[in-house]
């Protein structure tokens, strides 16, 4: 089996309002009823990926309330080497909410029926009365959803209650399913924005054919070795950040193969059996860091199939280089197959979370045929 050196070389369900008449609708007129606007009228949506506009009352936002926003929007994203926050948030008055502000791809209104200041107002005034009773009669209801308020591709999400106190103890219950929203909205538009070349669907042919699954590979990805048990495309730029995906396939023995220190066993092997970072030194190999910081997982559901994700930092036993993971581990019962697939990254110094939200937005292309 050869080597290959380094340098040479991602089911939501949310608890929402439904869209009904009686539902709280989006409408900065303040008449209580959404803006019907076409769609193909609609100019784009802009703004940097993992960027949340949140439109709100700013002086409510440096007390209880913006710390109960900071704590969904801003928690940290796990995994990663230096701490991200999980979003770029822009908090705004909604006099500020201009041309530019609603054009963004992600868009919050936060809104407390409690406040008479201005900004509570104009944010009360985008419910109907009927809404207003909703929310003072029903405490569990607490978020809606829409799309392309103001520009095609936006996502828009209202968080609502009847006072202050109501709205923070929800946000905080819910920061799972807020996260998400837009955790999924971010990886969708890295997968509709996936590009394939000739030379990319002939690397998906070539691992179909050598491990019976099926992975998309962007234009500008290299196959970098393909075994019978193991595949790696890169992206490997002269400037810029190394782009990395493998797969793993083998015999599925027992469930003890999803405990967690199996789990890092089994990616040490992987590396030390496959990729090496100097190439001048063969002894050189990719391993797991767990000593100074340990690796954090979770179980998801990842194709109706039982999944262990990790994320962590990685890098070469001889330090010669490192960087961050996300990855899935499951079984294919019917082809009694486990498989370990993996998303890497090299970027030394610089920020990684977008890097690894890419990363799972191409993991979660991963089909078994």
């Amino acid at each position: 089996m050869k080597k290959i050196a380094l340098y040479t070389l991602i089911t939501l369900f949310i608890f929402s309002c439904s869209n009904s008449k009686d539902g709280a609708q989006v409408d900065v007129d303040g008449d209580g009823t959404a803006n019907a606007k076409k769609e193909a009228h609609l100019p784009e949506a802009s703004g940097e990926p993992g960027e949340i506009v949140i439109v709100m009352n700013k002086k409510k936002y440096e007390g209880e309330l913006g710390e109960a926003i900071k704590t969904v929007f801003r928690e940290p994203v796990p995994g990663l080497t230096r701490t991200e926050p999980m979003f770029t948030i822009r908090i705004i008055e909604p006099f500020e909410f201009n041309r530019i502000f609603k054009l963004a791809r992600n868009l919050v209104y936060v809104v407390s029926l409690e406040g008479n200041s201005a900004a509570d107002k104009w944010l009360q005034g985008t419910f109907s009365e009927s809404s207003k009773e909703m929310i003072l009669n029903d405490p569990e209801r607490y978020m809606q959803t829409s799309e392309n308020q103001f520009a095609k591709g936006q996502k828009v999400l209202q968080l609502f209650a009847k006072d202050d106190k109501t709205l923070i103890n929800n946000l905080l219950e819910n920061a799972d399913a807020i996260q998400n929203y837009f955790n999924i909205a971010e990886k969708q538009r890295l997968a509709d924005d996936l590009r394939m070349s000739t030379a990319s669907r002939g690397i998906v042919n070539r691992v179909n054919d050598q491990l019976g699954v099926s992975i998309k590979i962007p234009a500008s990805y290299e196959l970098a070795i393909l075994e019978d048990d193991f595949m790696w495309a890169r992206y490997l730029p002269s400037v810029g950040p190394s782009k990395n995906l493998f797969v793993y396939v083998k015999d599925y023995k027992s469930q003890e193969e999803f405990e967690e220190e199996n789990i890092i066993k089994l990616r040490d092997e992987i590396g030390q059996k496959y990729i090496y970072g100097d190439p001048a030194n063969p002894e050189s190999y990719m391993i797991t860091e767990n000593k100074y910081m340990q690796p954090v997982f979770r179980n998801i559901n990842f194709r109706d199939k039982y999944t262990v994700e990790m994320r962590g930092a990685w890098k070469t036993n001889n330090f010669s280089v490192g960087g961050t993971f996300v990855s899935y581990t499951f079984v294919d019962e019917q082809k009694g197959k486990l498989y370990y697939i993996e998303g890497f990254v090299i970027f030394p110094n610089e920020d990684h979370r977008e890097l690894i939200r890419e990363m799972e937005s191409l993991l979660t292309t991963f089909r078994t045929t």
